[in-house]
């Protein structure tokens, strides 16, 4: 038989580590009662573009690409840091 202060140690030791099971046993959040809808299609009356968005977006993007390739990435200090 264990002596009573070893029982209350015990006790105590089981007590801690149950309570921290506990909070992990909460229910998992509701996902929303009803699920997101897709918008109306667009009415046939509305015009269709002049031109593709693919034809008028190709230019735009190599633009950009040539700005971006022609920007300088990395640049040596005019001073060096710690001396």
């Amino acid at each position: 038989m264990l002596p009573e202060p070893v029982k209350r140690f015990c006790a105590l030791k089981l007590t801690i580590c149950a309570v921290p099971l506990t909070a992990c046993g909460t229910n998992p959040p509701k996902p929303p009662a009803a699920s997101l809808q897709l918008p109306p299609p667009p009415s046939l009356s509305t015009p269709l573009p002049s031109e593709p968005y693919s034809t008028t977006a190709a230019p735009r993007m190599q633009e950009w690409s040539k700005k971006l390739m022609g920007t300088q990435v990395m640049f040596e200090p005019t001073e060096m840091p710690g001396q």
